[in-house]
């Protein structure tokens, strides 16, 4: 049984997939219409701009959080793999402490953004605050910031239970081929 913050940080890993994949869909439906009015219709979308931004900003950030989560950010594993064994475990907290360090920054900085801007409207739009648009970027790291603490609790949080039997029991049946003399020691 996954813990409970494991699950709750599942659902919240859900909702960041979920926020960005809207965000590319209304981005490329906006710029697509933006196109059309202009080439087609000999109009400007001056709505479609201003709205790919701010969905742009939603993608980058929710989106960065949920890539942090399943591991596959850009990072530099080729220098840990080349540190020895007992090494791997504190560099990858050092890491997750590093990342803490930035989601809080991300909060504090991204909140001080969005409440100096919050009364800055887009010219084309009086209901889109900017500050609104900003507010992603402390909601980003707090997210960021509940997938930190995560990761040093429960790594590997994105493996289940099924594909990590899978694994032991592969591990296991590879030493003992490797017993039987079927495999060579690598």
């Amino acid at each position: 049984m996954r813990p409970l913050y494991v699950r709750i940080m599942d659902k919240l890993y859900g909702l960041c997939i979920v926020v960005a994949a809207m965000a590319i869909v209304a981005m490329t439906c906006l710029i697509f219409v933006g196109v059309i009015m202009r080439y087609v219709f000999y109009m400007g979308a001056s709505f479609a701009e201003p709205s790919s931004i701010f969905f742009a900003v939603q993608l980058s950030m929710y989106g960065a959080a949920a890539c942090y989560r399943a591991q596959s950010h850009l990072r530099l594993q080729f220098f840990v793999g080349l540190l020895s064994e007992r090494l791997h475990r504190p560099i990858e907290i050092l890491v997750h402490f590093l990342m803490i360090a930035l989601a809080i920054a991300m909060i504090y900085f991204g909140l001080n953004l969005a409440e100096t801007t919050w009364f800055q409207a887009y010219p084309e739009f009086e209901y889109i605050r900017v500050g609104l648009v900003y507010s992603a970027i402390p909601g980003s790291g707090l997210v960021t910031l509940l997938f930190a603490i995560e990761a040093i609790l429960y790594p590997n949080p994105m493996v289940n239970e099924e594909e990590e039997e899978i694994r032991r029991a592969a591990l296991h049946a590879d030493e003992e081929a490797r017993k039987l003399g079927l495999v060579e020691r690598g």
